[in-house]
């Protein structure tokens, strides 16, 4: 699990204030340098990761690019949070209702607008259709099918921009823990693991499906209570930052 905090001092858009934000695509040559400086630390030579450096590169020589999305696409999760908690978006039984896709008020485009300020509605239905989380029906109206905003395997370029930021994430907080005495600037750098040495990988399947279900409740809930704590209209006088928190599941092979 790893939290990240950066700070920003511009002000931004009225509605969508600017700020640094995550985009391990963009910043990959700072999440490089701290890997290397891991590296160092740890007593592996100069000559040892050059030499490693050189030989991966020769490896995948051959690997295609892909045209990663922006980070701004990793907030359209906010849609489906806002959808499922707020009584104007839900049923006489408490469960997200179908939406329409225009309208004043209860509309999908209104439920975009109140949850991730400045982004375009048709923006978020492409990309939310493809992970399969919403359908649209014949008559244009917004049904969700999932809660739980996880990358599908058929969209492998959104899935590399989640794990570049997953990356530059985790080695930002590591090297703040280790560079920084100042306990103050710890503040929202959460490094915490746990781990099982002997464990019974028959159970694997089970824990994987634990890990997951439990995950879609605790990253809802943070979702939730960040974007009730986000600032609303002009930033000129708040400290507006980047913070986020994610789980991540390790398999030994």
């Amino acid at each position: 699990m790893s939290a990240k905090r950066k700070t920003s001092r511009a002000s931004g858009h009225s509605r969508a204030p600017k700020v640094r934000r995550i985009d391990g695509a963009r910043h990959w040559r700072k999440s490089l340098d701290h890997h290397l400086w891991f590296l160092l630390r740890a007593g592996i030579t100069p000559a040892e990761i050059s030499d490693s450096v050189a030989r991966s590169l020769h490896r995948h020589r051959k690997t295609k690019s892909l045209v990663v999305p922006g980070p701004e696409v990793l907030e359209y999760a906010r849609v489906l949070t806002h959808w499922r908690t707020q009584p104007e978006y839900l049923d006489d039984n408490a469960r997200p209702r179908t939406l329409s896709f225009a309208g004043r008020s209860g509309s999908f485009a209104t439920l975009v607008s109140e949850s991730v300020p400045g982004a375009r509605e048709n923006d978020v239905l492409k990309v939310l259709t493809a992970h399969r989380l919403i359908r649209q029906t014949s008559d244009r109206r917004i049904k969700m099918l999932a809660s739980a905003f996880l990358p599908m395997g058929q969209q492998p370029a959104q899935f590399l921009a989640y794990t570049l930021s997953s990356i530059e994430g985790i080695m930002d907080t590591c090297y703040s823990n280790l560079k920084s005495r100042d306990p103050k600037k710890r503040v929202g750098q959460l490094q915490r693991t746990v781990f099982a040495e002997r464990f019974d990988m028959a159970h694997l399947p089970a824990y994987d499906q634990f890990l997951r279900d439990y995950s879609a409740t605790f990253l809802a809930d943070n979702d939730a209570w960040l974007k009730s704590h986000e600032v609303t209209g002009s930033s000129r006088k708040r400290r507006v930052g980047y913070v986020g928190v994610g789980v991540f599941g390790l398999k030994a092979r």
